[in-house]
């Protein structure tokens, strides 16, 4: 008897004081080349990693918002190089120009 009133009180304050445990969404790497890319938007309020992956080939990067207003304008010519952007917004397009190919962490 005294061993099922322990488990009810056991199970209550589990409930009570429990903490469910939520998973970190794994960050993920996209290698993009030349030309126009729209960013998610399940991505809305995230930040994201840009770095060149090829070295001696330079990447131009511009980003636009909904509006075709330009956010972002950068050029990495190496490959310790990296630019951190956000938060994004729906609707927001990344143009790659150049021979070279770029990392996107997300």
């Amino acid at each position: 008897m005294q061993i099922k009133k322990f488990l009810i009180v056991l199970l209550v304050f589990l409930f009570i004081f429990g903490e469910v445990a939520q998973a970190e969404p794994i960050p993920t790497s996209t290698t993009l080349k030349k030309g126009i890319y729209d960013i998610s938007p399940e991505h809305k309020g995230y930040y994201r990693n840009i770095k060149l992956i090829t070295p001696d080939k330079p990447v131009t990067i511009t980003l636009l918002n909904s509006k075709g207003a330009q956010i972002l304008f950068a050029i990495l010519s190496n490959e310790n190089d990296y630019i951190k952007f956000g938060p994004i917004e729906i609707g927001e397009i990344l143009i790659v120009t150049g021979e070279g190919e770029i990392s996107v962490i997300h």
